[in-house]
């Protein structure tokens, strides 16, 4: 019966449609067509096996999720959300390392949605991604993490902050001892500007980059041999965003602030 069950929920795309469409509430039969655009005879096959698993109820003409079959389809949801993101940059995440992620961000990693991979043109190697870049530019704020020392922040970062852009940078104490010991004047200009936040982490920063803006959020990993690659993982949708606050809002809990009287 087990096994029985797993596969009517997962090796069926019109049964797992019919349920993630039923979770939005009860609907007739027409209603089901419509929203699926099949016919009668095909969803009703669907709709009994469904039924004969106690997932889906019949009443007053319509159908809806059992009381199991609600509690069923609310936990499928994460799940399936998250084999989606796997599939669409199935390379991506087997050969990143994924476990450098904080665990309780890792466990809702299916609020990245719709990724798309980003990187340089062959021509531009060493710089940030185009795509990348801008959108950065048309951004309100920026906000990073990061443990290797971004091209940006002594060139694009510079742009963005004499245009009023706020940014907040937590970095790791090598990367600060090199913006500090090679690019004094840039540092300088940062913590006089009013614009920028900086901050060292206390604790090791295992991701190579994650930013996260008003427009998106973008995540960079290591290879899982150590290597890094000038790249990253952008998503643009808001449960993203709001992922990559999170992000770093962890790591902010877990970091000093640097001020203009630390020199």
């Amino acid at each position: 019966m087990k096994a029985e069950l797993l596969g009517t929920l997962f090796l069926s795309e019109k049964r797992k449609n019919l349920l993630l469409l039923l979770k939005e509430g009860e609907k007739d039969i027409d209603e089901i067509k419509r929203a699926l655009n099949v016919n009668t005879s095909a969803i009703m096959t669907q709709i009994n096996i469904l039924m004969s698993q106690g997932l889906i109820v019949y009443q007053n003409n319509e159908y809806g999720l059992s009381s199991m079959g609600g509690v069923i389809v609310k936990k499928m949801q994460p799940l399936l959300e998250t084999l989606n993101l796997y599939e669409d940059n199935r390379l991506y995440w087997e050969n990143h390392k994924i476990e450098a992620l904080p665990c309780h961000l890792l466990n809702r990693i299916e609020e990245l949605g719709s990724c798309e991979f980003v990187e340089p043109d062959l021509d531009r190697m060493y710089d940030l991604p185009k795509r990348f870049e801008e959108n950065l530019e048309k951004s309100k704020y920026i906000h990073e993490v990061s443990s290797y020392f971004s091209p940006a922040y002594s060139g694009l970062y510079k742009r963005l902050v004499e245009k009023g852009i706020e940014i907040s940078l937590i970095l790791t104490e090598t990367v600060f001892e090199r913006l500090k010991n090679e690019y004094q004047s840039d540092l300088a200009f940062y913590l006089g500007s009013g614009y920028v936040n900086l901050y060292v982490c206390t604790e090791k920063i295992e991701l190579a980059s994650g930013v996260v803006t008003d427009r998106f959020l973008a995540l960079s990993l290591f290879y899982n041999t150590g290597i890094y690659h000038n790249h990253t993982m952008m998503s643009f949708e808001s449960s993203a965003i709001n992922w990559g606050k999170d992000l770093f809002s962890y790591y902010l809990d877990i970091s000093r602030k640097i001020s203009q009287d630390d020199f």
